[in-house]
């Protein structure tokens, strides 16, 4: 017996035991990624702030439309993880701790204050 994965598919098997996984990229993953990719490079920001760990912060978001997109259908999860008390899709302020960048196809410019 061989085993052969479908499009679509990997398969892993060991004795008797056979694995198989979609892989396909569905829309929804992909916003979700974005989404979680979003809220590390947040939290590299808030380091890069010395910020401290229950410090409660404002956001301020210019990005590409699908990563704004992602970051509105994630608004909540994202908001809990880096303890935002405000999430605004503007250009960041004068005096916001801010970085620029690009990642998986999509720009962003973040900025955060922290929150009095």
């Amino acid at each position: 017996v061989r085993l052969e994965a479908h499009t679509g598919l990997a398969i892993a098997a060991e004795g008797a035991y056979v694995a198989a996984l979609h892989t396909e990229l569905t829309p929804e993953l992909l916003r979700e990624g974005l989404g979680r990719e979003f809220v590390r490079r947040v939290q590299d920001l808030r380091k890069q702030a010395d910020l401290e760990v229950a410090d409660r912060i404002r956001l301020f978001v210019a990005s590409t439309p699908d990563l704004g997109g992602a970051i509105r259908a994630h608004r909540d999860y994202i908001m809990g993880e880096t303890l935002a008390v405000e999430l605004n899709a503007a250009e960041p302020p004068e005096g916001a701790a801010q970085v620029e960048a690009w990642f998986d196809g999509q720009w962003m410019k973040v900025g955060l204050l922290r929150a009095e």
